[in-house]
């Protein structure tokens, strides 16, 4: 039985149609391998050629373009063998239409680099570069009054293209005036006739002008074809918003919200960008400072001038009166503000859809708007420095555990640590108004300054002022110490608002 089955599984083995049979002498299997890599095993040789030509037929299916390859390394290898399981036809021409993709010849092909600023795109055609400049403007001008228009630099020595935004109809008037009063005064009083001797019923409101933000240069190269991009592809790179870093200077009367709201940028993301100088949103800023801000901005935007005609409510400017006895930091309302009312025709200046600037063409005052009135400062205020030549910060203000018994829970300034007898500076010029034993807080120096503030130096080892005296800002007015309720030797420094203690932090540069 056994000799039986043993006989009976040979002989199927021949019926096989993966089987190849042994044939002595001569080769029997075939392995082809395409660029090094094994891609199937076939009964006959010849049959190689056919599975490479359909396999490069699939490739070329695949593609629109000239697909050319890396030069062919192909090979077919012979062997005799007792068993070997062969390949499909379809699983070998896959094999290879794989592996002919990744041996593809990069095509170089003449293509249109258009540079803006400092990005380039390459397309296929002049015309793939119309459409493109075409499709941005498109949204301003629903009224088709504008085109495109690529043509040669002539200021440019080499063959240089240039594309810009062009008026359809040359005589078209831009901006509209009257036919009366301005031919009776001439051309030189024009632009008055139409501010005072026409209705707002003559002027044409609409589009007025249209340009690209940025020059456009076009040149003819030769690209790999995979370089080249489609006008979508192009639009997206060139007009879409790329995060821009800029700098903004701090304006008189500028907060952090009213810079939020100018930039459109939240508070929280200026005091990120600016952390090295800024810690909160209440953190403060100071005219002439320089804030680094991250604007939105596109490589390409369209640049329009849409002439229209609004009422609106209207604040007249501020007026001020100033007062030479008073520091900048001070001003009274003398007189409260009131809207106006007013109808106009502007000239709005846009970049894409924000708006840069309007001019206003004509106004009718129907209400006069009420100015706000305000008295302010023109004395610098005092600056407050730090008290010690060096120093390190012990104690901060605010809640803390005791240190000691008879010690504040709530510190009401900074401890410096500093080695007893270091010289104490005024951190202001100003007046003493006491100078002594002041309880807990040892010996200690209280000074008025010209901006209401006050300044007390504790725990001193030696005073070297005295009550009535003026001093300047720098001053050594004392020795550290550590008399009264005291752990060690330090400074303890306090600032002084309208009879209660602030954070110093807030105030020493």
């Amino acid at each position: 039985m056994i000799r039986v089955l043993i006989g009976a599984f040979v002989v199927a083995l021949f019926f096989i149609p993966n089987y190849r049979r042994f044939e002595r002498g001569s080769n029997n299997c075939f392995t082809i391998f395409l660029y090094g890599e094994a891609v199937g095993v076939i009964s006959k040789e010849s049959h190689a050629d056919d599975l490479l030509a359909k396999a490069r037929k699939s490739l070329a299916a695949r593609s629109n373009n000239l697909v050319m390859l890396e030069p062919m390394d192909y090979e077919v290898r012979g062997e005799n063998v007792v068993f070997r399981t062969l390949d499909s036809d379809k699983e070998i021409v896959n094999n290879m239409t794989q592996i002919m993709q990744k041996h593809e010849r990069k095509v170089s092909r003449t293509a249109y680099t258009m540079k803006v600023r400092g990005m380039t795109v390459n397309l296929s055609s002049a015309a793939d570069i119309k459409e493109l400049l075409e499709r941005t403007i498109a949204k301003y001008n629903s009224q088709g009054k504008y085109e495109v228009l690529v043509q040669k630099d002539e200021n440019r020595d080499l063959n240089v293209l240039t594309a810009f935004v062009h008026l359809k109809d040359e005589n078209e008037e831009k901006f509209m005036g009257t036919a009366g009063a301005g031919n009776v005064l001439g051309d030189l009083d024009k632009a008055c006739a139409d501010a005072y001797f026409t209705d707002f019923d003559d002027y044409k409101l609409g589009l007025l002008d249209m340009n690209l933000s940025e020059d456009i240069e076009v040149v003819m190269s030769t690209v790999s074809s995979d370089d080249i991009v489609s006008v979508e592809d192009a639009m997206a790179l060139l007009t879409e918003e790329q995060a821009v870093q800029q700098t903004y200077e701090v304006q008189p009367g500028d907060t952090l919200s009213a810079i939020s709201l100018k930039l459109n940028i939240p508070m929280e993301t200026i005091v990120a960008m600016n952390s090295d100088y800024m810690e909160s949103v209440n953190s403060t800023i100071h005219v002439g400072q320089t804030l680094v801000i991250t604007v939105p901005e596109p490589e390409l935007a369209v640049e329009w001038v849409n002439r229209e005609h609004y009422s609106e409510t209207y604040e007249a400017d501020v007026q001020y009166v100033d007062n030479d006895e008073w520091f900048t930091n001070q001003q009274v309302v003398l007189q409260e503000p009131q809207a106006g009312y007013r109808e106009l025709i502007a000239d709005i200046h846009y970049s894409n859809d924000t708006e840069v600037s309007r001019e206003i063409i004509k106004q009718d005052v129907l209400m006069d708007a009420v100015p706000k009135i305000v008295e302010r400062g023109t004395k610098i205020p005092p600056t407050y420095i730090w008290p010690l030549s060096g120093g390190r910060i012990s104690s901060y203000f605010g809640r803390r555990r005791a240190p000691k018994a008879g010690a504040s829970t709530y510190h009401k300034g900074l401890d410096i640590a500093t080695p007893t007898g270091s010289s104490v500076y005024a951190s202001c010029g100003g007046v003493v108004t006491s100078c002594g034993w002041q309880g807990g807080y040892g010996y200690a120096v209280v000074i008025r300054h010209p901006d209401g503030k006050s300044t007390r130096y504790a725990h001193l080892s030696k005073i070297l002022v005295s009550v009535g005296q003026s001093v300047v800002q720098g001053q050594t007015i004392a020795r550290s110490g550590s008399t009264g309720v005291s752990t060690g030797p330090h400074l303890h420094f306090e600032i002084i608002i309208g009879g209660s203690q602030v954070d110093p932090l807030g105030y020493l540069q």
